[in-house]
């Protein structure tokens, strides 16, 4: 065992120790405990976590992760092609939603971002990444501003806000996340701004507020396709709780639906297209595709007789998702020794669940008495009832549980808030046991992270493949080892700005049909290897291997090699 697993076993003890003694202080009932930090204090403690935040997320964006992942480079490229030729990789001009892979793949809205980022500052790893990066700060920021309100009649507002808003600023998981651009990394900031204004609207009553939070709900279906299901469950089950408190009127719903259609309705549009059978529309200003193949297998568990385990996978993933961990999730979210949320807080966020729980059924209101604080607890808890939902349906991928951890986080907040109840002393030892394993975790990040992801973004190769298209041009063939790497075409089609009048006019791909179509060649690129590389045919050809192919050539004396940290180009 490492440190750090010897440090969760004995944090995460003493976490349930706290627990466990804050609960036994409760029953005494003698202390009425005030404030410590006043607001003025809490602003500039507020703006320490967001550069703390910025520092996590900023810092070497383009060194680590070392490389780039495929799906970047998918989002990155139909990024640039729109913004440069108006047409996605595909050949649709401007469309709903790029199909990318032939399934999706690549929800529309971090695409479209990334078509603002290539107008005005071009393509590069810093810039795909900056817009992640950025909204993961501004995410801290609104979930700073989201738990005022929630506990904006706790004697504690100041303490809890803070704690919860730094909890997210140095967890593994949205740290991770922030920092590489995935379609569902951005998901986080645009539900909790959806959240943001639905609480703005349960404090004041304001319809306008309550017509913003359903645009930005409406937002949320373009971000990602979990989405799907997670926001009209949630949007169900919050609603019906705000209707039953009064918050919410009937006219105040009917006019945030009109709001949620009009935005949601190009993607409805879609929708009809893809499952109804409407036909496509295809034009010069914008289109409305069909999918190439459904996205099922891969995203879906199948109705059969193993249903039953199936769904008992699923909830033990779940479980062990918001406590421990879970070793089996891709690189590309996870550092071990290190739970999504640190396993070290699950006893505390355990604690805060039961009693989430608790005030929902209770009849009482929640989180210091404010009726926005119950309307914002009722929203965590239909945000993690929604995810459920979903997580019972679907292939456990951590990318698809993105929507449930914030809420995790706020249940962490609320037990720590018990604690503080009971005493100061173990409040500060939650924060110092929090603070110890951000510590490490920002240590080993920055120090281990390219070495554990290393086959995920296979750094090299797109500095590799770059420079063989720089030495070959069109014209002379250039052949890619297929040897460590996951879809090399779209780090190829990325870091050389191809034309995608180019690409989709000659692109072959391994089955047109699958659901995550590969390309084995376009243009004059071929992604294998020829089985003998020095046959006399391919003597002035340009290739791109691995070190174990360099093995292949009989006679490397005779060719140049340029070592890109990995990979070689060799002519």
């Amino acid at each position: 065992m490492r440190i750090i697993d010897y440090y969760n076993s004995i944090a995460s003890g003493v976490m349930a120790a706290i627990v466990a003694v804050s609960v036994a202080l409760s029953v005494r009932g003698k202390r009425a405990p005030k404030g410590i930090i006043k607001d003025g204090p809490a602003i500039c403690l507020f703006a320490v976590i967001l550069l703390i935040a910025s520092f996590l997320r900023l810092y070497k964006l383009g060194e680590i992760p070392l490389g780039l992942q495929q799906d970047e480079a998918s989002i990155g490229y139909d990024a640039y092609c729109l913004a440069t030729f108006g047409i996605d990789r595909n050949g649709y001009h401007f469309p709903i939603y790029p199909i990318t892979w032939g399934c999706g793949g690549g929800s529309p809205l971090l695409i479209y971002l990334n078509v603002l980022s290539v107008k005005f500052f071009g393509t590069g790893i810093v810039k795909l990444r900056l817009i992640p990066a950025v909204l993961g700060i501004c995410t801290v920021w609104l979930f700073y501003h989201i738990l005022r309100i929630i506990y904006s009649g706790n004697t504690f507002k100041n303490e809890l806000s803070l704690l919860g808003t730094f909890f997210l600023a140095v967890c593994p998981w949205h740290v991770i996340l922030s920092r590489w651009s995935l379609d569902c990394n951005i998901m986080p900031f645009n539900l909790l701004f959806a959240i943001y204004f639905f609480l703005l609207a349960a404090r004041s009553g304001k319809t306008s507020q309550y017509c913003v939070s359903a645009a930005a709900f409406s937002i949320c279906m373009y971000s990602y396709g979990a989405a799907t299901i997670v926001v009209p469950v949630t949007i169900l089950l919050i609603c019906g709780y705000s209707l039953k408190k009064r918050t919410l009127t009937w006219g105040q719903l009917i006019a945030s639906a009109v709001s949620f259609l009009v935005l949601f309705a190009p993607l409805l549009w879609f929708y009809a297209v893809n499952y109804l059978g409407l036909p496509e529309f295809v034009s010069e200003s914008f289109s409305v595709n069909k999918f190439t193949a459904a996205r099922t297998g891969e995203a879906f568990i199948s109705f059969d007789e193993d249903l039953p385990g199936k769904i008992l996978n699923n909830l033990r993933s779940m479980a062990l998702a918001v406590s421990v961990g879970d070793d089996s999730y891709t690189m590309a979210h996870y550092l071990k020794g290190y739970a999504t949320l640190y396993a070290f807080t699950f006893p505390v966020t355990a604690y805060g669940l039961i009693l989430s729980i608790k005030d929902l059924f209770s009849g009482k209101r929640a989180d210091g008495g404010s009726l926005a604080g119950s309307v914002g607890n009722a929203m965590m808890l239909s945000v993690t009832a929604a995810s459920i939902v979903l997580n019972l349906m679907i292939v456990p991928d951590i990318n698809r549980m993105v929507m449930m951890f914030v809420p995790f986080i706020y249940f962490f907040t609320k037990g720590a808030g018990f604690v503080l109840q009971q005493s100061d002393r173990l409040f500060a030892a939650v924060l110092g046991i929090l603070l110890i394993g951000s510590l490490s975790f920002g240590k080993d990040y920055f120090t281990r992270f390219n070495e554990w992801s290393v086959s995920i973004y296979m750094p090299g190769y797109g500095d590799a493949i770059k420079r063989a298209y720089e030495i070959a041009g069109d014209d002379t063939p250039i052949h890619s080892t297929y040897d460590g790497l996951s879809a090399p075409f779209m780090l190829a089609l990325y870091y050389n700005e191809y034309d995608p009048y180019k690409f989709y006019e000659s692109v072959e791909y391994k089955d047109d049909k699958a659901e995550f179509r590969i390309a084995r060649k376009f243009g004059n690129f071929s992604f294998e290897l020829p089985d003998n590389v020095n046959a006399p045919e391919y003597s002035e050809d340009v290739f791109v291997v691995s070190s174990a192919d360099l093995d292949l050539f009989e006679n490397l004396d005779a060719h140049q090699v340029e070592d890109f940290g990995g990979y070689f180009v060799v002519y």
